[in-house]
Parts: C-alpha cells; structure tokens; sequence
C-alpha cells in the first residue's frame, strides 16, 4: 500500500513530522561543527548580544521538544556555521515550512473541537419542533464560535510569524541607519592602511553592541575571544582540544592558551588591515601579552576604545532587562523598552521574568571583577596614550557615530 500523501494526514501529523526533521537538521548541523557544548554556544551567543541561546532552549530545539523562534534559529545557525548568508536564508526557508504547518494543525484542532452538549432544562420543556431548532441554532453558533477561534489563531501565528520577519528587516535598517549617518567619518578612517582597535567599558556598556556595526562600518573583522574558543573547539584544532579539556573540567582557560588562539586568528589574511578584539584583554597580563604578540611582527594596539557609563547605569541597563517565558529571544526593559501591559510579553503575551544572571548580585560580582582586574588595563592604555573615551550612553546608531568621531579625531 501507497503511504498516504502529506494531503491526506492529519495536520498534527504533518506538524510531527517536519519539527522532527528540522530538529535532525539541526542537531546534524552542530554535529558537523564538532558538536561544540551548549554552554560554548550560550555564552558565544551573549557576547554577541544579539539574541539569546540558553543551555536548555538549545537542547529543546536539538530534540524537537518544541519549534524555537526565528530569531532563535538563526542566531544558533550563525553560532554553528559562521556568517552565511545563503545557509541562513535556507534555514530561515525551513523554518517558515514548520511554522505553516504548526499554524495548520492549530487550526485543524481548533476546528475538530469535540460538540459538548450544553443544554438547559428549559430546552427539554419547548416541544419537538422547537427543541430541534434550537439545537441547530445552538450547534450553528457554536460553529461560528469555533471557526472565528480558528481563524483568530491562524492571524495570529501569520503575525507572529510576520513580527520575526520585520524583528530581522529592522536590525539591518538599523545597520544601514547607521551607516548613513556615519559613512563620511567610516571612510576617512577607512583610508588607513590599518585599523587595530580593542574594546573596553564595565559590564552593560555597550561593547557587544557596538563591535558588529564597527567591523562593519571599518571593514574589518571583528574578534571575539568567545568566538575563538567556539571555532577550535568545533575545528577540533590541536589548541581547540586543550580549551576543550580545561572547559569540561570546569577550569578557567590559562592565558597562553588564549593568546595562542589569538596568535592563529592574526595569521589569518582578512587581519592585513587590521581587526577589532572584544573580549580580550582582561586583565594586565592578558594586555601585556597581546602586545607582546603583535609586536614580534612589529605591529601593535593602536587604540583602546573605551565605553564610559556609569555604574548606577550599567546597573539600570542589566537589572532592568526582561526576558518571555515563552520565548526567551522576546525581550524588554523597564525603562527603555517598557512593555505595554505589566509583566507580559508585547510579542506573544507571555510572562516576563529576570533571569539569574541579571540580579543585582550577579552584576554587582561583574563589577568587582572589572574594577580589580579589566580597569587596570583601561588606565595601562590611558598611561601609554592609546585611550579613546567615549560616552556609552545614547542610541545605538548615536553612540556609533560618536566612537567613529572620536576614533578619527585620535587618527588624526
């Protein structure tokens, strides 16, 4: 016997089947990049800053437990293939097809919805002819009632599905925003021969932010130590399986190894013109290091670009970050992005939360770090006259602009 045609199964089925597949996909995917650890992609993901992958929502969506969104989806694609274009918009391809049939199945559920027999006693008092008319009234009702609940469902997944659409049309008008307002000041700094920059601030000043739309707008790569842990390991590259060994020990990668990884990124032929590190340094020795790296091939840090907020607002921007239950790729703010009604979600209505990592406790810790340990790096390139200080507060596109500004008035 024929097995029966995608037309002929239920739509739950149908649904099944292809969030199945794409899990498959997707765990194929991670397996072919050497199956990195969900806390390497999760922690690669927040440095980043662009959309969240937390260690639990990645297994859910390698086991299929439940369709994750777009936004999420793509950002784990980037994570595990790099900056495709054309993987991402395959993916994203993919991703509309198991939508569609879960917008399908809701509303075949929605529409098969058992009758329920709610009749009143004064139902059986009415004689045959009435009795009957109102059973079909009522039966007739409760039709409409349904297919209205159906078609409600099926606008809204069309526009949850459209909201993740325009959510990825809106970063790149921001992106090509802020190249408009910031290309004559891009290509004056863009006729040097090279550009070597290093990011610096305290916790929530922006720098994860900032450092894809500089590389951008510089036309340099953009280097982050996460990123360099999350290719060796997924390269299996003779130093990716020492950083392999010492994360699953739980132990704190030693400095030289780093700086090793570092040394291999700088070999690479898009560096010829210079780089954006983020990440690293971190602290002193990690500074020195650097330097010393780049000097054997008589080059060096040209300029440490410092984000300067406060600690009261590095403390309002983390403490006041929102994150949905439902889908932890929603966010909101309490002051920059307030949600429209308290405690829920503005895209899909789910509860709202703070997650652990964004207590006062936890940044509160962040902060003692970065005084002890990153800010004597910030006053080392103050000391040696390759500091440039810009204020972290402002629009994304402002702030941009302003560190461009800064950056050439340094060059000169």
């Amino acid at each position: 016997m024929a097995d029966p045609t995608e037309e002929q199964l239920n739509p739950a089925d149908v649904y099944a089947r292809e969030l199945t597949a794409f899990a498959e996909a997707l765990h194929v995917l991670h397996v072919d990049r050497g199956s990195p650890s969900y806390r390497a992609i999760s922690a690669a993901a927040e440095t980043a800053g662009r959309v969240p992958l937390s260690s639990s929502a990645i297994s859910e969506a390698f086991s299929g437990k439940r369709l994750p969104s777009l936004d999420f989806t793509l950002e784990l694609v980037r994570q595990l293939v790099g900056h495709d274009h054309e993987v991402r918009e395959q993916w994203r391809e993919k991703w509309k097809r198991v939508k569609l049939c879960q917008r399908q199945s809701v509303v075949r559920r929605k529409q098969s919805k058992p009758q329920h027999d709610t009749g009143h006693s004064t139902q059986r008092d009415l004689p045959d002819s009435g009795n009957e008319a109102l059973t079909t009234a009522r039966l007739e009702a409760e039709r409409i009632v349904q297919a209205a609940q159906a078609e409600a469902e099926s606008i809204i997944e069309s526009a949850r599905i459209r909201a993740d659409e325009l959510t990825a049309a809106a970063t790149q008008m921001l992106l090509d925003a802020t190249e408009r307002g910031t290309i004559p000041v891009a290509e004056q700094l863009r006729l040097r021969e090279h550009s070597r920059i290093v990011l610096v601030g305290p916790p929530g000043s922006g720098k994860g932010t900032q450092a894809p739309f500089l590389s951008k707008l510089l036309e340099v790569p953009l280097i982050h130590v996460a990123e360099l842990y999350r290719s060796n390991v997924a390269g299996r590259t003779a130093v990716g399986k020492k950083v392999y060994d010492y994360m699953n020990r739980g132990e704190l990668v030693p400095d030289e190894v780093t700086l090793e990884m570092l040394a291999d990124r700088l070999h690479a032929p898009d560096t010829q013109h210079g780089f954006i590190l983020d990440g690293l340094p971190r602290n002193l020795s990690q500074a020195v290091g650097v330097d010393d790296l780049l000097a054997s091939t008589s080059e060096s840090i040209e300029a440490a670009l410092n984000f300067d907020i406060s600690r009261d607002e590095s403390f309002k921007r983390v403490i006041g970050r929102r994150v949905c239950k439902n889908d932890s790729s929603h966010r909101a703010h309490v002051t920059y992005a307030t949600p429209q009604k308290y405690g829920r979600c503005d895209v899909c209505g789910g509860p709202l939360y703070t997650r652990e990592d964004d207590s006062r406790h936890v940044i509160a810790k962040r902060w003692e770090v970065w005084k002890y340990q990153t800010e004597p790096v910030v006053q080392k390139y103050g000391a040696e006259g390759r500091l440039v200080t810009v204020s972290g507060i402002g629009t994304v596109s402002g702030v941009t602009e302003r560190a461009l500004t800064a950056l050439n008035a340094y060059f000169g």
